[in-house]
């Protein structure tokens, strides 16, 4: 027996108790910033109120699309089951163009929310910032499409600061605004006497990773350091100078600090340098082997108050950035970007870093929450319990979004808003035959003729 697919007062009413236990409305929207639907119309995001009643609601169809849907057309229908609104998808592709301006404002709020201390905060008097970049792909690209620049705040343990920029554009500390007394911590990308530049000329401190080769130095006279020579020189495993750089006509006073790595760890070293050397095309020089087997910083943090091994340790955190980067792209899907403009991989990446910062916001909490729960254990069992895993509490703070973001609906929901999901349901236009369509409309004719379609394309 057929099932009429028009809606009857009594499903509408099951239905709209289903969509008013949304966890969205009750869970998350709370948290968003107060001036979230205001600043949605003055940054053109929310102008008229159409299908979409409030600016809510558009943050939440904008984070469904990179959390749960594929494609637009996804949104679209999801939309339609969930009761948010009724739209195609070309339309929900126009509204996240749109809202790229409101969504980087909300990632500036949310980012700036204060989390709990960490280990540093008795030594560091600010920001302790690491500071990476990663590339991401579009379909069809070369791998670097699109590059975001980072700044990890290791006090607070959530980002801080966000750009995104085309693949023409390198790294740099010019990409942020640092606060006085913030310690900047970066690897060689971002070893150029440039940077050095920046962070003094904004009263802040940098650790960064350099090469000899791009960071020449010299001593209090002026003349030139040999790095080399130095590092080749009897001395101890861990050792600094007080050197000078220059940059457009100012000189700048820095402490060099190299630390001679153990044997096994500057093998696999220098069998990374000679691989990534043969990837590339180059020639592999004694010069580059015997520099793999070093660190070398550069730092301007004051030696009374931060000791060769301080500074030493305060770099390996930067690990840290990388490891944010890398849960980012396996449990957020970070690594490909669905869009293939500017504005598109801009909206798309924002919307996508506003779901990591609602994430961290959680994971914050729940880390705390656990922290005081183990000390009480410790405390009672006088047992250490074991540090807690980043990338699963990341995973479960990331999956009860996505369902508080998704929703549900029922079977009963689905049936009765099929009139409204056929357009979302059925493929567009195209000259291609739809063989499945085809071979199903010849199976269930009864004098299977072949059909003319088929005929062309077998």
């Amino acid at each position: 027996m057929s099932r009429s697919l028009d809606d009857t007062p009594q499903i509408e009413q099951m239905q709209q108790a289903t969509l008013e236990s949304d966890l969205w409305n009750t869970e998350v929207v709370p948290r968003l910033p107060r001036e979230l639907a205001s600043q949605a119309c003055s940054l053109k995001a929310f102008v008229r109120v159409r299908e979409v009643k409030s600016a809510s609601d558009l943050l939440r169809a904008l984070l469904a699309y990179v959390l749960c849907a594929p494609s637009f057309q996804r949104v679209g229908a999801w939309a339609v089951l969930i009761g948010l609104a009724e739209l195609s998808d070309s339309a929900w592709s126009k509204r996240l163009l749109k809202a790229s301006a409101w969504l980087l404002w909300l990632l500036g709020e949310l980012l700036a929310v204060p989390a709990p201390a960490s280990w540093l905060h008795d030594r560091a008097r600010s920001r302790v910032l690491l500071v990476d970049a990663t590339r991401l792909r579009q379909p069809g690209g070369c791998g670097d499409d699109w590059r975001v620049h980072s700044g990890y705040d290791l006090l607070a343990g959530r980002l801080s600061e966000v750009t995104v920029t085309d693949q023409h554009t390198g790294e740099s500390l010019a990409h942020f605004h640092l606060q006085p007394t913030d310690i900047v911590v970066a690897d060689n990308g971002y070893g150029y006497r440039s940077n050095v530049a920046i962070v003094v000329k904004q009263q802040a401190d940098a650790v960064l990773r350099i090469t000899p080769s791009t960071f020449p130095l010299e001593d209090r006279q002026g003349r030139e350091v040999d790095v080399l020579r130095w590092l080749h020189s009897k001395g101890k495993s861990v050792r600094s100078k007080v050197c000078w750089c220059r940059w457009k006509g100012k000189r700048y006073r820095v402490r060099l600090i190299a630390r001679h790595l153990p044997p096994e760890v500057a093998e696999a070293a220098r069998q990374r340098k000679i691989q990534r050397a043969k990837d590339k095309g180059k020639e592999v020089t004694e010069e580059m082997l015997f520099l793999a087997g070093w660190v070398l910083l550069i730092t301007t943090l004051p030696q009374q108050e931060w000791s060769d091994a301080q500074v030493l340790q305060l770099y390996r955190a930067r690990w840290q950035a990388e490891l944010v980067y890398k849960r980012m792209k396996q449990l957020l899907r970070l690594n490909q970007i669905r869009s293939t403009t500017a504005a598109g991989a801009q909206a798309t990446v924002r919307a996508l870093l506003v779901v990591w910062a609602l994430q961290e916001e959680e994971a914050s909490q729940v880390r705390e929450q656990l922290g005081q729960a183990q000390a009480e254990l410790e405390a009672q069992t006088q047992t250490e319990f074991p540090a807690v895993s980043s990338w699963v509490l990341t995973g479960l703070c990331l999956e009860t979004l996505r369902l508080q973001v998704q929703g549900q609906w029922s079977a009963a929901r689905l049936h009765a808003c099929v009139p409204r999901l056929r357009r979302f349901l059925c493929s567009h236009r195209c000259r291609r035959v739809h063989q499945e369509t085809a071979m199903r409309a010849w199976l269930a004719s009864p004098t299977r003729r072949l059909p003319t379609a088929l005929q062309r394309t077998g």
